[in-house]
């Protein structure tokens, strides 16, 4: 195709600026999912660049996950790089769009509160403490608070073993970069948080997924990983497991916990979804607090905004972890992180997490009638369904038409680890939609373009 990339203004190595220019133009929608990019020889020409320039721009956009090189066809746009790789969160920039591919509880739903904790927050005589410099661990009564929340999940360690994140992302990213070195291989679920990807190919890991069923991660699967692979640290989700939903029983998360003690494996739990079950099992840290590093945040249960999360770890693993919490973010928002430790101490978060489950319950109703028929798999609590995909369609086809049908969506390909093959299905949000009207709507939409036929495919002399 003609497509130029403008790097004339750009800072940085000419490489960079060819991959930065290609990230905005498909941000921009100049590229879409799928067009062809120009062979590596004829854009250096066209720039007046060497060939091997064009290659490593072109292998810094595929590590970015923005476009993917088949062998003797060329280089080609991946479906989803537009949601993955920008800077605003889909959906967010096209408010026409009906969100059915962000993971967010409803916001207005404690928008009360929150407009009361900034009134108590302004007469605070500590206002000028929480608007300076902390500890980049956290004030210890928000440690404090922080080891009570954690401990209605059974993790039970003191507030000196408690730190304090800028939400779960930068939480995993510290345990990450604090306790592997590059090159490491990281054990995940056979499907995985998209984050966790991206996070592994700029700390130059290695992703190895281990089978799972509809309870999460096979046992079996995990210590064969453990036994050959020689990993040393295992990220998973065991309650609510996104994308799939899976729900780990507690069984196997004491068998799941004996594995990693038995072959000095570290856990890192992603519970950001566990406080939203109504009567949820203990989280898998519970089992094996010596080995695992207890995540979870704010964002799914009070509100996304708030930035605050929660790091409950070991005495022996506080060290490296603190140190690359530190040089990644210095600290969480002291003034949010004073807005939901009160929270936590008043009961207010409870009752916050009460609404949200209560909404969640009623979206869920809804998909449940409007995908009647279809095969699913889902939770009560979960702010998505898994949805399994028939014959013909495969996931990228289903994001890309219902784009063109207003629907903004995920594509699956961001929950595979490594070069694996995506199944043929879909993580549809039912949280994020403004109201219950829209969730409707847009759930017509998928189900009229699942029980369509697909476009023909172009035959390629």
């Amino acid at each position: 195709m003609s497509w130029l990339p403008a790097i004339a203004d750009r800072p940085g190595p000419k490489y960079l600026r060819i991959a930065d220019a290609l990230a905005e133009d498909i941000y921009s929608g100049r590229l879409a999912a799928g067009d062809r990019l120009p062979t590596h020889r004829e854009l250096a020409w066209r720039l007046s660049v060497t060939v091997g320039t064009v290659s490593r721009a072109y292998s810094e956009a595929e590590r970015r996950g923005l476009i993917v090189g088949e062998v003797g066809r060329g280089s080609f746009v991946r479906p989803g790089a537009r949601s993955s790789q920008t800077l605003d969160m889909p959906g967010i920039a096209a408010p026409r769009l009906i969100e059915l591919g962000v993971n967010r509880p409803p916001a207005h739903l404690g928008k009360a509160e929150m407009s009361a904790a900034l009134v108590r927050l302004a007469g605070d005589p500590r206002l000028s403490d929480l608007m300076n410099y902390q500890a980049h661990t956290g004030a210890w009564d928000h440690r404090e608070a922080g080891a009570a929340w954690v401990a209605r999940r059974g993790v039970s360690h003191p507030a000196s073993n408690v730190l304090l994140t800028s939400g779960a992302e930068h939480a995993i990213a510290s345990a990450l970069m604090g306790l592997t070195d590059p090159g490491d291989t990281i054990l995940v679920e056979g499907l995985t948080w998209s984050g966790v990807r991206a996070l592994a190919s700029l700390h130059r890991l290695s992703l190895k997924p281990v089978a799972m069923d509809a309870e999460g991660l096979i046992p079996e699967a995990f210590e064969a990983a453990c036994r050959v692979s020689g990993a040393r640290l295992l990220y998973c989700m065991p309650t609510i497991h996104n994308p799939t939903t899976a729900y780990m029983p507690a069984e196997r998360r004491e068998a799941i916990a004996g594995i990693a003690r038995k072959y000095g494996v570290t856990i890192i739990e992603d519970d950001v979804y566990g406080f939203l079950p109504d009567d949820p099992t203990p989280a898998l840290s519970a089992y094996a607090p010596e080995r695992c590093i207890y995540i979870t945040a704010a964002s799914k249960c009070v509100a996304p905004g708030m930035r605050v999360g929660f790091a409950a770890l070991p005495s022996d693993r506080i060290g490296r972890f603190s140190a690359a919490s530190r040089a990644l973010n210095w600290m969480a928002p002291p003034a949010m992180a004073e807005i939901v430790s009160g929270w936590i101490r008043d009961g207010t978060a409870d009752e916050l997490a009460s609404r949200i489950r209560a909404d969640v319950k009623r979206r869920q109703a809804i998909a449940t009638r409007l995908l009647d028929g279809l095969s699913y798999q889902t939770h009560p609590a979960a702010f998505h369904v898994w949805l399994e995909l028939p014959e013909p369609w495969r996931g990228g086809d289903v994001v890309r038409m219902a784009r063109n049908r207003g629907l903004s969506m995920t594509a699956t390909e961001m929950f595979v680890p490594g070069r694996g093959e995506p199944p043929h299905a879909l993580r549809v949000t039912v949280s994020a939609t403004r109201d219950d009207a829209e969730l409707e709507a847009g759930l017509s939409v998928l189900r009229d373009i699942i029980e369509s036929r697909p476009e023909p495919c172009l035959a390629v002399a």
